[in-house]
């Protein structure tokens, strides 16, 4: 059985993964563009700390160039979170960029002050790195080359580049290591966390919107988006249509052939319905044997169109299930949206009023208000 995620935290279903950083692209992108403009301006006045220990001169015209190359670079990025595009692979280089512009900075920085300050502490670039690691999701790919990268580089540049004693750069290398050993398990421990409270939610909103089964909108779910198509029609005075279906006979499918036939049966009415729909249309459950389908921008001559191709997509063929081939039949009540309808429960009346005409009429047919 294949994992669940793979080595970087994420949904090893390309699908389920993009469906999540959809879903997490709100909150990514305010905590992305805070630490942006944050971090930017902390490095601003930094200068100011460059300037009491330097003073003034091209050293400390130098470093303020590269802190204000930086703090660009991090403006820059939060315009384009700004300008709301999700495009992984911009804002994928855009974290690079900036990582790679900070990182240069600190490592300037260390060879400007290593022949003034002659020893080394713990650095607050590893917490450069570590911020790097818990701010920047979704992806690990990101942090990863502007932490570890950056790491390796100032640690290279700190061994190469500056007169320090290996002894007093010991705490700093270690710092780094941790910096980037915490970052990395805690950024994947909580991508991991945060897409198995994703899963859980996604499969109780299914259980909540989707008849489990037929797999079609439940009650609840299919009344909300009528709701919708009822307001929109309103709003916008388009046409809709509603359509009301229920199997004839259902009960003496269940005392004949049992309930499991039966469930087979509702599924079955289920799936060929959905498939003579379109996509725009909205296709539920009410409950027990009975259906109901809205049909934006559709007059009633368009809704009878749609009924009949449902009625003989069912009708025509029989159903296959457990006790053999069984010839199902359903009935259909018709209504359009008309200017004295209230609310939805009216129109929904209406469609009701016309499946007790079909069903009383002989069933296999489709009833609607002008007939």
């Amino acid at each position: 059985m294949m994992a669940q995620f793979n080595w970087m935290g994420e949904f090893q279903d390309p699908e389920k993964e993009i469906t999540f950083r959809e879903d997490q692209w709100p909150r990514v992108k305010h905590k992305m563009q805070f630490v942006y403009v944050t971090t930017a301006l902390v490095y601003l006045l930094a200068g100011f700390a460059d300037f009491l220990e330097l003073g003034p001169g091209p050293k400390f015209n130098l470093l303020l160039a590269c802190r204000a190359l930086a703090a660009m670079a991090g403006l820059t990025a939060f315009y384009q979170l700004y300008l709301n595009k999700k495009d992984v692979l911009r804002h994928t280089a855009t974290v690079c960029v900036y990582m790679s512009a900070v990182m240069g900075t600190e490592i300037i920085e260390l060879i400007l002050k290593a022949p003034i300050t002659g020893t080394m502490t713990i650095s607050a670039t590893s917490f450069v790195v570590l911020i790097c690691y818990l701010f920047f999701p979704p992806r690990l790919m990101a942090p990863l080359i502007g932490g570890l990268g950056g790491s390796v580089l100032y640690i290279g540049s700190m061994i190469f580049l500056t007169p320090l004693p290996f002894t007093s750069m010991s705490t700093t290398i270690l710092s780094f290591g941790l910096a980037n050993c915490c970052g990395i398990y805690f950024f994947i421990h909580m991508e991991k966390t945060k897409r198995r409270e994703f899963s859980a939610l996604a499969e109780l909103r299914s259980l909540v919107e989707i008849d489990e089964l037929t797999q079609v909108y439940s009650r609840r779910k299919v009344l909300e988006m009528g709701h919708f198509f009822f307001k929109s029609a309103r709003r916008f005075h388009t046409p809709g249509s509603v359509l009301m279906l229920d199997i004839d006979h259902f009960k003496r499918f269940n005392d004949t052939f049992g309930h499991h036939t039966g469930d087979q049966i509702l599924a079955g009415v289920a799936t060929r319905c959905k498939h003579a729909l379109r996509e725009v249309d909205s296709f539920g459950r009410l409950g027990g044997e009975e259906f109901i389908v809205f049909l934006p921008q559709c007059t009633l001559p368009q809704a009878l169109i749609a009924a009949e191709r449902i009625r003989t997509t069912v009708c025509n063929t029989p159903f296959h299930t457990d006790n053999g081939e069984v010839l199902v039949t359903i009935s259909i009540g018709a209504a359009e949206l008309q200017p004295d309808h209230a609310d939805l429960s009216c129109l929904i009346r209406d469609a009701d009023m016309q499946l007790y005409r079909a069903k009383a009429k002989g069933r296999n047919r489709i009833y609607h208000a002008a007939a």
